[in-house]
C-alpha cells in the first residue's frame, strides 16, 4: 500500500495541529492514507478533546506567559509540547482501517499502533514496550503517550519521540490546588518519566530519530511511503482549522452551558454538584447543575479514550430533565450506555457507576 509521507519541518504552534486535523477532516473512503512528521517552534499545551480545559490548565499562568493553550481533536490529557518532541500523526479514511491492519476495538488499535513506535526506539538503542491503555514505557518509566481521534470520515493516530521534557514546566501549566501538590507532580515526573535524553548516552540526530520512526511504519505496515504535500483542498481545511483551534468556542466547548441568570434567580433551588472518578483508562469528572431537584445540563469530561468521539456529548444529554434521583439516574446510565454502545479504553460501564454515586452523593 502507498501512504504519502508529509515532511512538514519546523511549524508554527498552530499548524503543529491544524495541519493534522485539516487533512484528516478531508478522508474520504478512498483516499490515500498519510503520515505526517513535525515539530513546533515553540512550546504550548496541547488539552484532549474530552477535557474542560479550564479545569486541567492554569490558563492565567500560561497568558502570563505567552504560552499557548490549545484543544485538540484527539483524546488524552493535557500536555507540553515543544521542539523537543517530533510529533507523528498517521491518518487514514475510517473505511481503510481494516486494509490498513487496524483492528475493530479502540484498546487493540492502541496497541497495534504502537509498534512501530516501540520499534523505532529499539533501532535507536532504547528498550521501549507497550503499556496498556495508550503509553510507550522503557524500563518501567513513561517516554510517550499516544492518542486516537476521529474527524468526519477520517482516523488519525498521534503521538510523538521524546528527545527530552521540561517536567518543572509541565508541573507548573497544570491546573493544581497548591503548591505542595506541584512539587509532588513534578517529582513523579522526574520518577517515571523517561526521554532519550535520559536513556541514551547521547542524543541521535533529527534525521536519524526520522528515519528510525518513518522505517518502522513501513516494516510493521507493509506500505511504501510517497513524499507529498498537503493538497489545495486540504489547505482550505486547514485554514479552518487555523481558525477554529484558536476559537473560544472551541476550547471551551466542554463545559456547562451558561444560563440566564434571571431564570437561576427564580428557582429557590439550584447547585451544583461534582465528582470524579480514576479509572484505568484515565480520569473521568461529572459536573451537574440541578435546579428544583431537576438535572439541568451535564458536562462529563476527562482523559480517557472514547469512539466515537461525538458520543460523550450524546451520553450526557440524556440526563438532562432527570429528577436528581439515584435509582432513577441509574436506570438513566444504564439505558444510555446500552443504547449509545461507546467503545471505551480502559472504561467501563462500572466507572461511570462509580461516578454517578459521588455525583448523587454531593
Amino acid at each position: 500500500m502507498h501512504v504519502r509521507l508529509l515532511d512538514m519541518g519546523m511549524v508554527s504552534v498552530l499548524r503543529s495541529q491544524s495541519i493534522y486535523h485539516g487533512i484528516t477532516q478531508c478522508m474520504k473512503a478512498n483516499s490515500d492514507p498519510a503520515i505526517s512528521i513535525m515539530r513546533p517552534e515553540a512550546t504550548y499545551v496541547s488539552t484532549g478533546y474530552f477535557q474542560e480545559v479550564a479545569r486541567e490548565v492554569d490558563l492565567e499562568y500560561c497568558l502570563e506567559n505567552k504560552i499557548p493553550v490549545i484543544r485538540r481533536h484527539v483524546g488524552g490529557g493535557a500536555v507540553l509540547l515543544d521542539a523537543n518532541q517530533l510529533f507523528f500523526h498517521v491518518m487514514l479514511p475510517a473505511a481503510r482501517a481494516r486494509e490498513f491492519g487496524l483492528p475493530l476495538s479502540l484498546e487493540e488499535r492502541f496497541e497495534t499502533l504502537a509498534r512501530p513506535v516501540v520499534l523505532a526506539y529499539h533501532k535507536l538503542g532504547v528498550n521501549a514496550s507497550f503499556r496498556p491503555i495508550n503509553d510507550i514505557h522503557v524500563n518501567g518509566k513513561k517516554i510517550g503517550g499516544t492518542g486516537v481521534g476521529e474527524i468526519d470520515e477520517g482516523i488519525v493516530f498521534a503521538g510523538s519521540m521524546m528527545f527530552d521534557f521540561d517536567t518543572a514546566l509541565m508541573a507548573r501549566v497544570l491546573r493544581l490546588p497548591d503548591e505542595k501538590m506541584r512539587d509532588k507532580v513534578r517529582a513523579g515526573m522526574d520518577t517515571y518519566m523517561s526521554t532519550m535524553k535520559k536513556e541514551l548516552e547521547s542524543l541521535p540526530k533529527l534525521e536519524e530519530v526520522a528515519e528510525a520512526l518513518l522505517s518502522s511504519f513501513e516494516e510493521i505496515f507493509g506500505i511504501t511511503l510517497i513524499p507529498s504535500m498537503p493538497t489545495p483542498d486540504e489547505m482550505d481545511a486547514i485554514y479552518e482549522w487555523d481558525n477554529r483551534l484558536k476559537s473560544d468556542s472551541w476550547m471551551n466547548e466542554i463545559r456547562l452551558k451558561e444560563k440566564d441568570g434571571n431564570q437561576v434567580k427564580i428557582s429557590n433551588s439550584v447547585k451544583i454538584v461534582q465528582a470524579m472518578h480514576k479509572a484505568p483508562g484515565g480520569l473521568i469528572r461529572g459536573t451537574m447543575r440541578v435546579v428544583d431537584g431537576v438535572v439541568d445540563d451535564v458536562c462529563i469530561s476527562g482523559d480517557f479514550p472514547m469512539s466515537p468521539q461525538d458520543c460523550l456529548s450524546r451520553f450526557s444529554e440524556k440526563f438532562v430533565g432527570v429528577p436528581f434521583d439515584k435509582n432513577e439516574m441509574k436506570r438513566r446510565l444504564e439505558s444510555a450506555l446500552n443504547e449509545l454502545k461507546p467503545d471505551m479504553a480502559g472504561v467501563d460501564t462500572g466507572d461511570f457507576k462509580q461516578l454517578l454515586e459521588q455525583v448523587t452523593a454531593s
